[in-house]
């Protein structure tokens, strides 16, 4: 045996245990906080389609087989408590169903059950018959479905893999493998980089009425919000608001900063970022319309010019009133239009973004 490097191995070696729950108690360990899906490296929720959704349902009902879900162990020696790790918008799918979340998809198929019974011929001979119950379930809610069928989803087992004494890199390595040799994406990477922490602030201000679709004060389409564009959008704003000298705006120095910023940061400059975007919200007029200039490229030189106002004493209704004014003026010729479009992501356009807003916010103290 070799013991040059016996006192650096691990004390606990990743292992992965099976276990196998009805879709009734996963449902119940969601409502109690035993099973999470809040692991950074997950997919933001609302990835699926009414189809997708649809055909899952169908799925778990007609018999056809569900992937396995892989989890993370939360305590030691609970096999019941878990992170999910691949697996969540199918576990959640089908929970909001049973809540009448949602109704299946118009063009959801007929389920089939079989069933087998015992029959006496003429003869007197016991023979097997097999008869076929038909169940329609498209566009029907939970609630709207045969009691059959509503038990047969309660009861119905599905198979966990949890995972123990995991490494950073032995979870990632696992995704890698689930996804069939598909690398995190960048929004995935980010968030592994940032830890548990750091995610739940940036989906704490995220779920702020700045970035809600309804309140329409930023402009954000549902694949941009899919792909975590607002994640890029508020680690831009810190990039801006703490002592970081940043390179460019682009995703990998994007990425570069989380990673920084994780070993970095002070509970204070949470605080102080969710304050800018609390204030900026306060500024922006609510529409009936999304903003669609109101984006990415604008929406962090905005957020860190809230301190420059406060600083000037410009009051958040003057200064809503000029950035109403900034997009109602805004063309693809106008000064500002230069700044953003194509490498809008370079340093040199950051900053001459910047420095345009904070020369025209000046102007409002004349």
């Amino acid at each position: 045996m070799n013991t040059k490097y016996a006192d650096q191995r691990r004390e606990n070696i990743m292992q992965t245990i099976e276990r196998e729950y009805t879709i009734k108690t996963i449902n119940e360990g969601i409502e109690n906080g035993n099973i999470v899906f809040n692991h950074p490296m997950q997919r933001k929720p609302g990835q699926w389609d009414d189809e997708q959704q649809s055909l899952l349902i169908h799925s778990v009902l007609a018999n056809f087989a569900v992937p396995q879900t892989y989890a993370l162990q939360m305590f030691d020696g609970d096999f019941d408590s878990f992170s999910v790790l691949d697996g969540k918008q199918r576990l959640t799918t089908i929970y909001e169903y049973m809540k009448d979340g949602f109704k299946l998809s118009e063009d959801t198929p007929t389920v089939n059950i079989q069933k087998r019974m015992a029959v006496t011929n003429e003869n007197g001979q016991r023979k097997q018959k097999i008869t076929v119950d038909e169940y329609e379930i498209a566009g029907k809610y939970f609630s709207e479905i045969d009691t059959k069928l509503q038990d047969k989803l309660k009861d119905k087992v599905l198979s966990v893999i949890v995972l123990t004494d995991c490494t950073d890199e032995e979870i990632e390595d696992q995704f890698y493998r689930l996804n069939n040799g598909t690398a995190l994406t960048k929004d995935q990477k980010t968030r592994v980089l940032l830890g548990d922490e750091l995610s739940a602030f940036i989906d704490r201000v995220e779920a702020s009425e700045f970035f809600s679709e309804k309140s329409h004060k930023s402009y954000f389409t549902s694949l941009q919000r899919k792909r975590g564009e607002i994640q890029t959008c508020i680690l831009q704003t810190l990039m801006l608001v703490m002592d970081y000298q940043f390179k460019n705006f682009n995703n990998d120095a994007t990425m570069e900063f989380a990673e920084w910023f994780r070993a970095n940061h002070k509970n204070s400059d949470l605080e102080y970022c969710e304050e800018l975007f609390y204030k900026l919200n306060k500024a922006v007029v609510a529409s009936d319309k999304p903003n669609k200039l109101m984006k990415k490229t604008s929406i962090p030189i905005l957020a860190y010019h809230v301190q420059t106002i406060d600083e000037l004493g410009i009051t958040l209704e003057k200064y809503g009133e000029w950035i109403q004014e900034l997009m109602d003026s805004y063309t693809p010729d106008c000064e500002y239009a230069s700044y953003c479009g194509q490498s809008a992501t370079s340093k040199v356009k950051v900053v001459a973004r910047l420095e345009y807003v904070e020369k025209e916010i000046r102007k409002l103290v004349k």
